[in-house]
């Protein structure tokens, strides 16, 4: 991460030392987090701070901390944070999950050990950051095919939208030809093009007609969908190079209009145009939302969140941690009002106004060079201390300053703010099956032949690239056996867990 050259004499540090006596410095890392973790636990050289990804079950960064946990290296937290007014309400249902605190936090004979990041607050949908993901098309396309690309709800509507793009003969800025649709970095986000074959769902399980529950991958509408991206493929729609290109690859595509449509976030689209300067030059071709697309029961796609956090980001602290009362008054001051806007915006007169409705904007002068593209002034802002500071456990930003950071209000993208209406946030209530399941026995067996790797997505481009839709479906198949074989058929067996384990909740989700 980038931090202040000076990261204990910079202005904000000075502050928050002056305020509560407390100075932390940070350390990015370059490899894995959890090679570094696992570097980290061997040699004894801990931090007396840890920000690490903790997502659940028993895999990657989470197995890590959760051997150390067992293991009596982590010091326990659950009579310390209640003295913490900004931390003691980090494990309350709404900021998490009962499914996270089930079976990733309260599993240690009483004690909790991490400290969960980036909450969301109880019941406020504007505490979640809306992705934006969708699918875009260049805003000259449906102008030249007089389609309305907001009356795309369907695959079969968005399929006919790309046939006629290709073959109208569309040329990008520099009148080269053109790909029809393309993603980012190795595929992401190429099932955009494939959302009105999903449920509107939270896992990756289907509840079939007789109540009982399967996962997606054995369905025929997982099926059907790898098809619809196979049609992709072989229609010439789909960038046969997006599975496996950069991002650097896509961002010249997309930037320069080569890509008529885009599958991603729209920040990131809209990000690609403004490093060619696209949109300066050819404003016609701004990229649209498409749709949203419907999904399959024909109710318009959203953002779906669980009520509370089902994995997360979190801060915990090693038994060679020197001070832990210190580590925790920085971290209960830096997530109040006042501690998020000193590390957020700065000191005010100097780098942030109040505006009428009392809320902290940058001045002018900053606003006014973010704006305009100027990056040179998040350096300085950084030097000053603002900005990596600010470890947020639950997210009251928005609804402290009506802005998550600094000039977002100001600088977001007309179109983006739109976008965000288009495909909002939705908070549902329940506990998802895919916590209930990591209770089976084999559960570590089957996640690394189901869950982990690259199979599937092997599988799924193979069938991609096949030569004809029979052979495509065969590979499919193909993976649904490889799925139900492996380990003497430990799939059907964890399957019937999951039933049996669905049935001793009441509020269970999919």
């Amino acid at each position: 991460m980038k931090t202040a050259s000076d990261q204990y004499n910079n202005e904000i540090a000075t502050a928050i030392r002056d305020k509560i006596g407390v100075t932390i410095e940070f350390e990015g890392i370059m490899m894995s987090e959890t090679e570094k973790l696992n570097l980290m636990f061997a040699s004894g050289d801990m931090p007396d701070i840890v920000n690490a990804p903790y997502w659940g079950g028993d895999t990657g960064e989470t197995a890590v901390i959760k051997k150390a946990e067992r293991e009596g290296r982590l010091l326990p937290l659950e009579e310390e944070l209640p003295k913490y007014e900004n931390l003691k309400s980090v494990y309350d249902i709404g900021r998490v999950s009962q499914a996270y605190l089930d079976q990733d936090i309260d599993i240690f004979e009483g004690h909790r050990y991490v400290i969960p990041m980036t909450l969301g607050v109880p019941g406020d949908p504007n505490s979640y950051t809306n992705w934006c993901y969708g699918v875009f098309v260049r805003g000259d396309v449906p102008e030249a095919l007089g389609i309305d690309p907001t009356t795309i709800k369907t695959s079969e509507d968005l399929y006919n939208f790309m046939v006629a793009a290709r073959d109208y003969g569309f040329k990008d800025i520099n009148g080269n030809d053109c790909l029809v649709a393309t993603t980012f970095h190795e595929g992401w986000d190429y099932s955009g093009y494939g959302m009105n074959f999903a449920e509107k769902k939270v896992t990756s399980y289907t509840q079939l007609d007789d109540g009982t529950y399967t996962y997606d991958a054995l369905t025929d509408a997982w099926v059907e969908r790898n098809l619809f991206y196979w049609r992709m493929v072989n229609e010439n729609l789909l960038d046969k190079e997006c599975f496996k290109c950069n991002d650097n690859q896509a961002n010249e595509k997309v930037g320069n209009g080569t890509a008529l449509f885009a599958s991603a976030q729209y920040s990131v689209v809209i990000n690609a145009t403004k490093m060619t300067g696209m949109y300066d030059a050819n404003p016609e071709m701004r990229y649209v939302p498409v749709g949203p697309l419907n999904y399959a029961d024909g109710s318009s796609l959203v953002q779906l969140e669980t009520s509370g956090a089902t994995g997360s980001g979190v801060i915990f602290f090693p038994t060679t941690c020197q001070n832990l009362d210190a580590a925790l008054t920085w971290l209960d001051y830096v997530n109040s009002e006042e501690g998020m806007r000193l590390c957020s915006y700065g000191i005010e007169g100097v780098t942030y106004h109040f505006n009428e409705n009392n809320q902290p904007r940058l001045n002018d002068d900053i606003l006014e060079r973010k704006i305009a593209g100027d990056t040179s002034v998040d350096d300085e802002l950084r030097e000053m201390g603002i900005g990596y500071m600010a470890q947020v456990t639950g997210d009251h930003r928005y609804t402290w300053w009506g802005e998550k950071a600094p000039g977002d209000e100001a600088n977001k993208d007309p179109d983006l703010a739109a976008y965000e209406k288009l495909r909002p946030v939705e908070i549902v209530e329940g506990y998802p099956l895919s916590a209930l399941v990591n209770g089976y026995e084999n559960y570590e067996t089957v996640s690394q032949f189901a869950f982990q790797g690259t199979t599937m997505n092997d599988y799924c481009q193979r069938a991609y690239f096949a030569d004809t839709e029979e052979e495509a479906r065969q590979i499919l198949k193909d993976y649904q056996d490889y799925l139900t074989t492996q380990e003497n058929g430990m799939f059907l067996d964890f399957l019937e867990y999951a039933n049996e384990v669905a049935k001793t909740r009441d509020d269970v989700i999919i």
